[in-house]
């Protein structure tokens, strides 16, 4: 497994090699001060997981991002001191995967590199039949592909698993506990409040959703979301 980490803090750069090769032994962790030294890696290597600062001395870690997404859907967690709402709902709609405010445990970033790991190694995992449908959203697990009125939307690995969920629960209520434990393997209790509805907003700007008469992601109130049969 090769990972790319873009830190230029050297301290917060050895505590995350450190844990990933204590978790992963036969981990590779590439390190990178620099976005443009990072892009450059990515363009030589494939990478299975980046983790990413959003402060860089040379260039904007959403430019880093950006560039990262021309050409490739690895998985992306971004580390930021950025604490706004604007921030997280931004790298989320240039694709990042996760996001995770420092400081951070070393101990939780492992947890959600495994859960994005898992998701990006199998988003389609099918459980029965490959093809699930729900109105005009049909979603095929075999190949990870989303259809809207057949028109190709592409979603990452996380969305996926999410559109996923709920389009298997078509016409029932997913909670946001069910939803964090499935998709982040997380304790509820222990998740940033934000974390779903900013992915549940992107994945419906995603779907061509209206966000305040949304007619694919459905919100119910105090309990979670539902994709209509």
């Amino acid at each position: 497994m090769r990972i790319l980490l873009i830190e230029d803090d050297r301290e917060v750069a050895e505590t995350v090699s450190m844990a990933f090769s204590m978790r992963w032994p036969e981990a590779e962790v590439h390190c990178s001060e620099t976005g443009g030294g990072a892009i450059a890696a990515a363009g030589k290597t494939p990478f299975d997981l980046v983790i990413l600062d959003v402060n860089l001395p040379d260039m904007d870690g959403f430019a880093v991002l950006e560039s990262l997404r021309k050409s490739s859907t690895v998985p992306v967690i971004m580390l930021t001191v950025r604490a706004s709402d604007r921030d997280k709902v931004r790298g989320l709609e240039m694709g990042a995967d996760d996001y995770m405010a420092k400081p951070f445990s070393p101990f939780e970033l492992l947890a959600r590199a495994g859960a994005v790991l898992r998701r990006a190694a199998n988003p389609g995992a099918a459980q029965h039949a490959s093809i699930l449908s729900a109105g005009a959203i049909r979603l095929d697990k075999g190949t990870a592909e989303v259809f809207v009125q057949d028109q190709a939307v592409k979603l990452s690995p996380t969305e996926f698993k999410m559109l996923e969920l709920l389009v298997q629960n078509a016409g029932k209520v997913v909670t946001r506990d069910t939803l964090i434990k499935s998709i982040w393997g997380m304790d509820p209790a222990a998740a940033d409040s934000y974390l779903i509805k900013l992915h549940i907003q992107h994945l419906r700007k995603k779907l061509g959703d209206n966000g305040t008469q949304p007619k694919f992601i459905i919100t119910v109130r105090g309990f979670g979301y539902k994709v209509p049969m």
